[in-house]
């Protein structure tokens, strides 16, 4: 089996955070007049194809794939129930992040990118939560877990404590950006063509927008998001070591980089967050 470069992967990254931006940017240029029925069908159907993809290039840089695609599965569907209604919490918080925060940290950014998008769909069809907005949360969620899986081979060999302290850091950043991101989508569709100083409008200039948009997330989701943000931090100081240590744990024991054509060693030029499982782990 021919096994891909690491490039491939991040390249499949790069495509689908660009198309995703666009994707976000494209209701402030249309405003009302954005086809919800077509064009949310087809970004739904684009991102389950990405995750789907995003995740089989992770794969293919892995011997025993299928261990990993089991703990995908198994993260997925536990975050998918800490999402029912029930267990929401309070506010904007919700414990269904901070999965997606230490698995996309510990197994990379498709990992992350995959569980994110995943997890929103899983929890949207045990809730009945399907409508325009779920390809945008799919997104957003997935945004989350990538950049929790940058951030984690950013800091490889660094310090625990280092390392909890950084995504930490990113958890509170998340929760925010998470609601500026929905915000971001259905704000010209709620507040479109009116004549409040928080509403959008065609052909605004983009500081004004920028201003407006401003107001309108400090009037509306502030608090909310404050109350996700919080949430997140909470979950990653009081429970982000065990559940870390946990999945690096497996990673050891279970996961191998495939090395590219021509090295020996399945660790001759493979990522620092992986190596050869030993006896001793």
């Amino acid at each position: 089996m021919i096994r891909l470069r690491p490039n491939t992967e991040s390249a499949g990254l790069l495509v689908i955070t660009v198309a995703g931006a666009l994707a976000f940017v494209y209701p402030l240029a249309a405003g009302r007049a954005h086809d919800h029925t077509q064009a949310d069908a087809l970004l739904l159907a684009f991102i389950c194809a990405a995750s789907v993809i995003l995740l089989g290039l992770a794969l293919q840089t892995h011997h025993l794939s299928a261990r990993l695609l089991a703990v995908l599965a198994a993260l997925v569907a536990v975050d998918a129930v800490l999402r029912i209604p029930a267990v929401i919490g309070v506010a904007g918080f919700s414990p269904v992040f901070f999965l997606m925060l230490v698995g996309g940290f510990e197994m990379g950014p498709s990992f992350g990118f995959a569980m994110g998008a995943l997890t929103l769909l899983v929890s949207a069809a045990l809730t009945a939560g399907f409508g325009p907005w779920l390809p945008y949360q799919m997104l957003a969620a997935g945004w989350v877990g990538m950049g929790a899986g940058l951030l984690g081979g950013l800091t490889v060999g660094r310090h625990s404590g280092i390392r909890l302290s950084a995504l930490a850091v990113y958890a509170v950043v998340t929760g925010f950006g998470y609601g500026v991101l929905l915000d971001l989508w259905e704000w010209p569709l709620l507040l479109g063509g009116g004549t409040s100083p928080i509403s959008w409008a065609p052909g605004l200039a983009t500081s004004e927008l920028a201003r407006r948009f401003g107001a309108f997330y400090l009037t509306t989701s502030l608090v909310y998001d404050a109350f996700r943000a919080g949430g997140n931090l909470l979950l990653v100081l009081v429970a982000g070591t065990p559940v870390l240590a946990a999945l690096h744990r497996f990673r050891l024991r279970f996961l191998v980089d495939w090395a590219p054509a021509g090295n020996m060693s399945p660790n001759v030029g493979a990522s620092p967050r992986y190596r050869a499982p030993t006896g001793a782990d």
